[in-house]
């Protein structure tokens, strides 16, 4: 329970909140915030990245929130947005994830807490930044998965987190994959998994999120042809693009994910936890304001 003196705002605002603020959008397309009730010194701001136009809003509210009277603003924001794009491939891009820790740092918010970010730059981009490690997430979808796994880091860059998460879980075995892409485009060219017989053992891919789902099907299909199990994918953030029926034909039989980005429904096969559930809110943790 909060203590009496902060306050938690959620953007966008859940279907059981009050009227704790009011947003609208001019025709022209800006956004507009009132505070309409007595805001505490300490506020948390419990932020769902949902488009570009959402970081404008959260501008507005943070404003907002400080001419009402908020002194310190802890910003919880799961999903960051530009966090795959953290460094430039071909010439002309933006380093997309720096536009929008620039934004962030402007804010000055008391403390930023993210959800198992893509890389470490996005963390060393931030200031005051707290990171939040999916650990707690897979041990929850452990329980529900049972024996006999193996965890599939599905590329290069997943390595270091997962090799870390096997010694949180009591060093269950990890097997590495590698994809290699068009930077060009974008595109997988192939997939290789470092492991000759899997031995009909449930394969656990992790990553921090799912888009169109490309790598994950060519991951599977190489697990399928080395005698793998049951495969199970576990990602932090789910974008929602990808195709169910793709996704199954590749060997995949259940999705574990968080509401990071977007409400979506769980099923028998796409299962959603709450992100809220895995942040630790300062004002949980008898925090002095």
């Amino acid at each position: 329970m909060m203590d009496e003196c902060s306050s938690r705002f959620y953007l966008p605002r859940l279907e059981s909140q009050g009227e704790e603020y009011k947003h609208f959008q001019f025709g022209a397309g800006e956004s507009h915030f009132q505070i309409l009730t007595q805001t505490a010194r300490h506020v948390e701001i419990m932020f769902r990245y949902t488009g570009d136009q959402s970081i404008i809003q959260l501008l507005l509210l943070n404003d907002a929130l400080k001419r009402q009277g908020a002194e310190l603003i802890d910003l919880y924001i799961p999903y960051f947005p530009g966090a795959r794009q953290d460094r430039v491939c071909n010439q002309g891009e933006a380093l997309s994830v720096k536009i929008y820790a620039d934004l962030i740092n402007l804010q000055n918010f008391n403390r930023v807490t993210i959800f198992d970010p893509h890389s470490d730059v996005t963390a060393a981009l931030l200031n005051k930044v707290h990171v939040v490690k999916n650990h707690q997430l897979i041990k929850e979808v452990m329980v529900e998965i049972g024996k006999e796994i193996i965890l599939i880091s599905p590329d290069a860059g997943s390595n270091k987190k997962i090799f870390d998460l096997s010694v949180q879980l009591g060093g269950l075995e990890v097997i590495r994959a590698d994809k290699v892409r068009d930077v060009s485009n974008g595109q997988i060219i192939d997939t290789e998994v470092y492991c000759d017989d899997l031995g009909g053992k449930t394969c656990v891919i992790i990553d921090d999120i799912c888009a169109g789902g490309r790598t994950f099907m060519e991951l599977a299909k190489k697990l399928k042809a080395k005698n793998c199990g049951k495969i199970v994918l576990i990602v932090s953030h789910y974008e929602g693009v990808a195709k169910e029926a793709d996704l199954r034909a590749s060997g995949i039989e259940a999705i574990f994910s968080t509401n990071s980005l977007k409400d979506i429904a769980s099923s028998d096969f796409l299962k959603i936890k709450d992100i809220w559930s895995f942040m630790p809110f300062m004002s949980n943790q008898g925090v002095s304001k």
